[in-house]
């Protein structure tokens, strides 16, 4: 699981290519992983719809070089 904490809220993906979620978030910015909920685009207005948009792409960002890094580091090289 990937998450980061933006202005109070969680955001979650399970891996690269998951759909972004969010998880409550505590006042000491600390996260409940067992309360996920589905963030409903549909329901924000357009600026906070952008605004996820964004959190998404990055959290996507840091999956992505998360699970290239752990690849790199598994492979075994022969010269």
């Amino acid at each position: 699981m990937f998450y980061l904490v933006a202005a109070g809220n969680a955001y979650a993906m399970d891996h690269s290519s998951d759909t972004m979620y969010g998880m409550t978030c505590y006042d000491d910015q600390t996260v409940d992983i067992d309360d996920c909920y589905d963030i409903a685009y549909d329901e924000v207005d357009e600026n906070e719809q952008e605004y996820l948009a964004h959190v998404a792409y990055h959290l996507q960002q840091i999956a992505k070089l998360t699970e290239e890094h752990r690849q790199i580091n598994t492979e075994v090289f022969v010269k």
